[in-house]
Formats: structure tokens, sequence, C-alpha cells
């Protein structure tokens, strides 16, 4: 694969004096830095794929799955860089993208084995089958990198990208296995889950149960597949990726795979723990054909993102509307107004740090295809648990640190290379935390996968901050954000204040939050009142200038409440939720635990109102839309 040519990352720069709440901007920046810091040059520029934080040394590690989530890492960058406008960690990169890439032969992406990486053909000792010393290629692995090339490619629409996009999708054509009006991927037998090795599949029988295979999640290694596949036919018209997207699409929307009542658990011995039994539906409920899902919430969350995205491409009404009943099931088994799902229902109460950009981006695609509105879900997760799982305070870590078990010599990695404890946790500032309750990530640790996730959950909610359309701009989300046509400052969550900022836009509309008093909410355009002018829950504003102030404000109340989760379980745990409108400043029992990274220290945002800061504001010159 030839050298490629830098992403451009140009656009505005200018200082702005705005309130200091929550930017996303500012998460993304640290963000850069994390992605960097777990990024190993040693080892072809694939990251860390674990940090551990509660012991005395905090240490990374590199495991199997280095190369099936590193592309997460490729997709991340960009996305993280539009945001923010940093040029933080841009030579690593760079060099991480085309180390990447010259994986890319015979129209797939490969683990090449390599002696140097022993533990790159072992995942997990309890499932990883016979080792060999054989290239793989996982397939789910491949669907991440299609993703990653059609998000460069929509930044820098060039034949560069084209050409390894075609290589991938003839090549992941080429391995499917096809059976009537749809197609899969087996699980290869060694290694990780879903490996294709070099010599051709071992054996090609069709899953028949969720949780087969070592990771007990089959439809999320047919699913990165299908959302690289639906996004490339919607940006070139490439009637293959089409036809492949929509067997995939079939075979994960087999009725074996849903369904609230899992099998019994038997079945399931073995997992060690990654899989988990859901609660059973009412015997009244065809939750198979509702998007009911049991098990592992991300495995399952990929796979309702793949056939989304199938299902806009194509228009296909049914799958949209499973799509929608899955995401509305799944907020039962969280707190919703937190942001907060519960990643395996029944057997722990932990939300992993993948599921946020999932739950993030299942609600605006949603909200997109009109299928409802889920902005304030949107809202819950980006102003709560999304930024609240990212690791940006070091004393915290620090802390866990000096609170955990002294690691002896004997319990490092016995292979050269695989391990890191040096400056691990300046490095790490920006991850994510693999798992946490809703007070704490316990025993403060990170998986890769959650960072490369949560990062794009961080830019999927920016990116639908202002949306524009010509000299018309909507805003979706009360968040600070430069653009085009309009910045939005917010006040929230101190007080009920947002300030529009025109430079451009003739037309504006702003959706209005559901906990919102409408008949106290006044607005202001440069200092005139306006009437209040409505369309669902857009306040409109027309006919505007250039340099007109849009000033929105409105009662803010401080609101308690109780939640449950795992309700009737052995596992059942309730909270006390105290709320500024929709950011949760105070929660409780809290987990005292020093080796804990606890969650929503925020005492600070009960101030009647926020404290101002000068920033630098970037404005990129094109955003990646087709996310």
């Amino acid at each position: 694969m030839k050298e490629f040519d830098p992403l451009p990352y140009s656009g505005d720069r200018y200082q702005a004096f705005v309130p200091d709440t929550l930017d996303l901007a500012a998460h993304a920046e640290l963000a850069l830095n994390g992605l960097g810091g777990t990024t190993d040059p040693n080892m072809g520029y694939l990251h860390y794929f674990n940090a551990w934080f509660a012991c005395r040394p905090p240490y990374m590690t590199h495991h199997g799955a280095d190369t099936t989530c590193t592309p997460k890492f490729m997709e991340s960058f960009p996305m993280m860089r539009l945001m923010c406008g940093s040029h933080r960690t841009l030579d690593l990169e760079t060099a991480q993208r085309e180390a990447l890439l010259r994986r890319i032969q015979d129209g797939l992406y490969w683990n090449h084995y390599d002696p140097a990486r022993p533990w790159c053909t072992s995942y997990n000792p309890a499932f990883d089958g016979k080792r060999e010393t054989e290239d793989l290629a996982n397939v789910g692995a491949n669907g991440r990198m299609l993703r990653a090339l059609v998000t460069c490619y929509e930044l820098d629409p060039r034949s560069q990208w084209e050409s390894a996009i075609r290589q991938l999708v003839s090549g992941l054509h080429r391995v499917a296995i096809c059976r009537e009006d749809y197609a899969y991927y087996p699980d290869g037998g060694f290694g990780e889950p879903f490996n294709y090795p070099r010599s051709g599949w071992r054996r090609t029988g069709e899953p028949k149960s969720e949780i087969e295979g070592g990771e007990g999640a089959v439809t999320a290694y047919q699913a990165h597949q299908i959302q690289g596949l639906a996004r490339w036919h919607i940006l070139q018209g490439d009637p293959q990726a089409l036809d492949l997207a929509g067997r995939l699409t079939r075979f994960c929307l087999l009725p074996r795979f849903w369904g609230g009542v899992p099998d019994p658990a038997g079945k399931r011995d073995g997992l060690v723990g990654h899989v988990a039994p859901g609660l059973p539906d009412p015997a009244c409920v065809s939750g198979e054909q509702q998007g009911h899902w049991f098990s592992h919430f991300h495995a399952r969350a990929i796979a309702v993102r793949g056939v989304l995205e199938y299902g806009m491409a194509a228009g296909d009404e049914r799958i949209l509307e499973f799509v929608q009943r899955a995401y509305e099931y799944t907020w039962t088994l969280g707190i919703p107004r937190m942001g907060w799902v519960n990643c395996y229902p029944a057997a722990l109460n932990l939300c992993e740090g993948c599921a946020l950009g999932d739950l993030v981006a299942l609600g605006i695609r949603l909200s997109d295809a009109g299928l409802g509105d889920y902005w304030d879900a949107v809202d819950a997760v980006a102003r709560n648990q999304l930024v609240e799982q990212q690791l940006t305070r070091a004393d915290l870590l620090e802390r866990a640190s000096a609170s955990g078990a002294v690691r002896g010599p004997e319990r490092f990695s016995p292979h050269h290379g695989q391990e890191c404890r040096e400056d691990v946790i300046p490095r790490c500032l920006g991850i994510f935390g693999g798992t946490a309750t809703p007070t704490s990530i316990p025993n403060v640790w990170s998986m890769a996968c959650c960072t490369g996730n949560a990062t794009q959950g961080l830019y999927y909610a920016w990116e639908s901050i202002v949306r524009e359309t010509g000299d018309t701009a909507q805003v979706n989300l009360l968040l600070h954000r430069a653009a085009r046509l309009v910045d939005v400052d917010s006040f929230l969550p101190f007080t009920g204040k947002v300030v529009l900022r025109n430079k451009a836009a003739r037309r504006l509309s702003v959706r209005i939050p559901s906990w919102v008093d409408r008949r106290a909410l006044r607005a202001e355009v440069s200092g005139s009142p306006r009437p209040l002018e409505w369309v669902a829950n857009y306040l409109t504003f027309g006919a505007l200038k250039p340099g007109d102030v849009i000033t929105l404000t409105f009662p803010l109340r401080e609101t308690t409440a109780r939640y449950t989760v795992n309700a009737r379980t052995p596992k059942e745990q309730s909270y006390t939720c105290t709320f500024r409108g929709s950011t949760l400043v105070d929660i409780s029992p809290r987990d005292e635990s020093a080796t804990s990274y606890p969650l929503y220290q925020r005492s600070h945002l009960r101030q009647e109102s926020p404290p101002m800061k000068t920033v630098t504001r970037f404005v990129p010159a094109r955003t990646i839309l087709r996310w």
C-alpha cells in the first residue's frame, strides 16, 4: 500500500469569551492525548489494548485484539481533530494510519503473525481454540477498517481512499458464506472469534444462536461491515456494497438471535462473564420481532447500528421500526435521564464505555430518520455518562494507583514489549474507562475499544449540536458549539440561558428540551423581545441579520428522583439522583473505594452563575456527516 497524503484539517480559529460549561471540543482535545499516548510506535503503531490503574505501578498491555480495534483509533483521530483543531499527536496519527493501511493485502485487512507479538493470535485463553502461526483477517476488524476508510474518504474524497475501500468491499464479499438471500461469516476456530485464516475457512457452519463462539456475540461480528458497506453505497452508489450489506442484515435479523429470553444457563458456561443473561420478556411479547436483546449490550448495539444504516440506505421501513423498538427497549435497562445503560442486565450493574458511543449514535440517527425525537436522550448521555466516563483527572488515577496492590516482577508480562509501565497516567488522560456503575469506575481500568467508540460518541454529539444547510441553521442540543453560521454559548446547568451569536444564518431553529417550561421561556433578538414561533419542539427565528444575538432564558430547577436498576434480581440497586435541568449534579449511594475512579464530582455546577473564560474556537472547513 503506497503512502497516503495527510488528511486536510483546515479551518478558522478565533478567540471567544464564553461560560465555563461543558465543551465537547475540550474533551476531544484531551482525547487526542489519550489516543496518541496509548499508541505504541514499537509495535507497528498499534494501541495498547488495556490500561490498569488500581495497582503499583499502573501499566498498559497489548492484546490479541490490538489489530481489530486500532482502526477505531484511525477513525477517531480525524473526528477529534475536526472538533478542536489541535495538532496534538498528529505525527502518531499519520504514522498509525499508514501502518494500518499497509496491512491491506489481497482484499482484506490482516493481523500478520509476528514472533515479536506472540500474543497476536490469542484473544481469551478460555476460548482461544488451537493457537497457530498463521495470518488472520478478523471480519469485524475489516468492518472497522472499512468504516475508518469511508470516514477518510468523506473528509478527503480522493482516489487513494476509494481504491482501498473497493478492495475491502470485494474481499468481504469473497469470504462471506451465502445461503439463500442472506450471508454470514463463521467463527474461524482459533485466535480471536470470527477470524478468517490466510489458508481459508476451517469451518463454515451457520451459527444457530447469538451466544455461539468465543465472544458470545455472533451478530456483532457481521455488523460493522454492514455499516461501512451501507455508508459507502450512500456516498458512491456501489451495488456490490449494498447487496452484501442487505445479505448480512437479513442474517442478523433472523429471529434466533433476538428476544428477551436467553438460552439455558448451561450454554453460557465458560464465557468468562462476558455474556450475561437478560431479564425474560413477558410471555405475551414477541421480543424477537421487537428488537429485544439479551447478553452484552455493546455487541447488540453493533448489530442494531449496522442494520439501521442499511435500513436507511435501502428505505426499509420494517428494519427502521425494529431498530427503534430495540433502542427504546434498551433504555428500560438503565437510567435514561443520566445516560447510563446496564450492559449486562441481571448479572452486573455496569455500563461499558463502548456503549456510550452507540447510545449517542442511535438516538441521533433515529431522529434523523424521522422515527422520533430522541434529542433529550442524546443530551442525557452527552452531558452525563459520556463525559464522566472519560478519564480526565490525573489526581484520581494517582490515588487509585497509590491505594492498589504492588505488582512484583513475577506478575509482569512474560513477553518482551507487551507491557508498558512508563508515564502511564499522563499518557492515558483522555481515554475512557472500561466499565462503570452509575457512581464510579470500579478498580479503574480501560479497554481501547471503549476509547475508540466513546470518542466517536463525542463527535456524533458535537456534529449534531448545529446542523447547517445553505443559510439555515438548526440547533438540536444546547451545548457549546462554534459553526459556520452560528455560535452557541450555553450557560447550562448553572442557569437557564443560551446565547446564539449569528454569523450568516437567515433562518434559525432551536430545539427546546422537554424539561423547559415553555410558558416561562423568553426570547430576545439583539435586545428586543421576540414572540415565540414553534414548529414541533423547535423555536424558530427568521429574517436574521449577521451580528444578531439571540438570547433564550428560562427557569432552571433542581430536582431529585430515585431510580432502580436490575430490579427484582440479586443485583438490584437504587440510586438517588439530583439534576439541574438535564445535568446530573449529585448521586448516591457512592462508591467509597480508594481504587475506584469516582464519577459526578459536580458540586461546583450547583452555583447560580458560571465562571467565564476565554477560549480558542475552531470551525473546520469540512466535517464528516455520514458517520
